[in-house]
Order: structure tokens, then sequence, then C-alpha cells
């Protein structure tokens, strides 16, 4: 499951899932005009079997929405794991969401996208500004599902 949303969330989602370790790749929230070919510049090469093996949805908007999306496609195929790709700012509030959201008999794995490195000093303000912002979201996250 690869929540989109942050850079190279897309890319280490495909990777990981054409070394083999995942049997489907789903791409959460990228709306719904957005075709295949834009997201996965590869797909133009997949197979008839292996496209059928990549689901993008296009309805969620956020991480809880999200959650809920790979809730329904993982009991409609019967996972008993899941690998979430998310940035790796985003990885506290996302495990939090997917683990509140989805049944306690699917494991749930993430695999951390490095965000941008911090090399001028604009750089180091908006990886400032974003860790504050997700802090923020992070607690309000934790309040909305009564995490414990």
């Amino acid at each position: 499951m690869v929540a989109t949303g942050g850079e190279g969330r897309i890319p280490e989602g495909y990777q990981t899932w054409s070394a083999g370790s995942a049997r489907e790749l789903c791409i959460l929230g990228v709306g719904r005009t957005v075709p295949l070919a834009k997201l996965l510049p590869q797909s133009a090469g997949l197979s008839p079997e292996a496209l059928a093996r990549v689901h993008v949805e296009g309805w969620s908007q956020n991480t809880l929405e999200n959650a809920f999306s790979a809730k329904a496609a993982a009991e409609e195929r019967g996972y008993s794991s899941v690998i979430l790709v998310t940035s790796d700012y985003h990885v506290p509030r996302a495990w939090i969401t997917f683990r509140k959201v989805l049944p306690p008999r699917i494991a749930l794995y993430v695999l951390p996208v490095r965000s941008e490195r911090w090399g001028s000093p604009v750089d180091v303000w908006r990886a400032a500004r974003r860790y504050f912002l997700e802090g923020w979201k992070y607690w309000g996250y934790r309040v909305l599902l009564r995490w414990e």
C-alpha cells in the first residue's frame, strides 16, 4: 500500500513490489483522473498479468481515508499482511492510523521513504516546518483515534 503525497513513495513501492516483496501494488489517494502511465512510467512494459495486480485508488484524500481504503482492499483480497510505503516523517501518524483501522489479524509493516536531504538553509527550514506540522497532525490523530 503506497500512501501518496510525498516524493519517492510510488517509485519505492513499485521497486518493492517488482522485487517480489508483495503480491499486489495498491496506490492510495492519487485522484480519480490520474492515469497509471503518469504514476508509473514503467507500467507500459508490464505484462497484462502484472498490470492486473496494480490497483490505483482515487477517492481518499488524507491518511485516515487511505487507511479505510486499505482496509477495504485488504479484506476484499484476503491479505494477511500489508506493507505501508510512506515518507519517513509520516510513519508515526500513518502507522497508528493504519493499525487502528486495519483488522488485528492483518500484520502491518512500514517501509519509510527518506525525505529530502538537508543541504541548504532553505531545506533545513522546509524540513523543520514539515516535522513541526506533522507533529501537530500526529497528536491530532492520537486524539481522534483515542489511541492509548
